[in-house]
């Protein structure tokens, strides 16, 4: 895996570039500390190192080169070094007057000349590199994150690589619960792939929200139980379904407090108390890197989103509750833990004790209402 570096000079020359590539360096320049350290600051996790010129534009309309851009990015990185982020940086000048001078050592200290010690900078940049457990992580599992590349955002990559490297250090305590919601989310981002290629039905991810359990449920070939839609071919093989739900369920349990899943919430809860280890999360995290292996290659092979569509179905016969209509003490409907529409209610004359079905629902989000009914009947009707 090449080694990715930053580059600010106003003045940076291309045969560097080739000759940095040749040796497993892929240098980024930019001429000023303005744009150098804006990119750096926005893709801070794309990037293994940084290399500085001496004489540098502050900013990006400057003419004038100086000190002050050196000075600049240098402190802005040693900010960002006490901060824990780790980018080792070197200065990289070809300025006569800066070259011998004890004055420009002592204030920046070591620097590499242009033309004399270029091979000298690029075995320094590999060896304090290849040392940074980011970059070994990454090295690692380089299919993973190339996939991550391709697919999923520069957040996703960083969230994994956190994850990853804390299994280096297995007994540096850290909030396992903050990693239990980043896996979540990266499943969800694998989710919202497989809508926009039209395997993974819309309706399962209402307003926006990806349901996680229904989306499983639709890949796996079944039917949604809130949704009433299924996929005529069963895209998630019974391995990777079971991982997916496995994930699913376990963080669900840590970043829920309400509904059903508050009973997983303390038995997870429970379970940290007595076993005091990290290996749970890093059990999940396998179980992931298994189904974003397995979801790079089902696209290459599956990626006609109109023919994905077509396989979509509805089952108008899915009925997810039989029961009577009930009147709380609130005033509000409702049949089980579904929460009834009071317009339907009226508009076709039903009263309290007529036995309905239930044949189409969705997670309630009213705040107020939702620990009683988790769920809100879209559709139903009479027995």
């Amino acid at each position: 895996m090449n080694i990715k570096v930053l580059w600010i000079d106003d003045d940076y020359k291309n045969d560097v570039i080739g000759d940095a590539e040749q040796d497993g360096i892929d240098l980024v320049p930019f001429r000023s500390h303005e744009e150098g350290i804006q990119e750096l600051i926005l893709n801070i996790n794309s990037y293994h190192a940084v290399i500085l010129d001496a004489k540098v534009k502050m900013y990006k309309e400057d003419t004038a080169t100086g000190l002050q851009g050196l000075t600049a990015s240098r402190d802005r990185l040693i900010e960002l070094n006490n901060q824990g982020q780790y980018i080792p940086f070197f200065i990289f000048t070809g300025q006569p007057d800066y070259m011998e001078s004890e004055m420009f050592s002592q204030t920046f200290g070591e620097y590499f000349i242009k033309g004399n010690d270029n091979q000298k900078l690029f075995n320094s940049i590999k060896e304090k590199v290849q040392n940074k457990d980011e970059y070994i992580v990454q090295f690692q599992y380089k299919k993973v994150f190339d996939i991550c590349d391709r697919y999923l955002d520069y957040e996703v990559k960083k969230h994994l690589t956190e994850v990853l490297c804390s299994i280096k250090n297995p007994n540096v305590t850290f909030d396992d619960k903050l990693y239990f919601t980043q896996i979540r989310i990266i499943l969800e981002s694998l989710f919202r792939i497989a809508n926009k290629e039209g395997l993974l039905h819309d309706k399962c991810i209402p307003d926006g929200k990806v349901n996680l359990t229904e989306s499983c449920s639709f890949l796996s070939g079944e039917t949604s139980k809130h949704f009433g839609v299924r996929s005529t071919v069963k895209h998630f093989p019974k391995l990777i379904s079971d991982a997916a739900r496995s994930i699913i369920h376990i963080t669900g349990a840590a970043a829920h407090t309400n509904g059903e899943e508050n009973k997983n919430n303390i038995d997870l809860h429970e379970y940290r108390k007595q076993v005091k280890s990290p290996y749970l999360l890093y059990s999940l995290v396998f179980q992931l890197l298994d189904v974003i292996i397995w979801f790079d290659a089902y696209l290459k092979t599956n990626n006609d989103y109109n023919y994905n569509k077509s396989l979509w179905q509805q089952d108008m016969s899915k009925i997810l509750i039989e029961g009577a209509i009930c009147r709380d003490a609130n005033g509000y409907y409702y049949c089980g833990e579904f929460l009834l529409w009071k317009k339907i209610i009226d508009d076709n004359s039903y009263i309290i004790g007529d036995v309905i079905q239930v044949t189409q629902a969705s997670d309630n989000t009213n705040n107020s209402t939702k620990n009683g009914y988790p769920f809100f009947a879209n559709r139903f009707n009479l027995k």
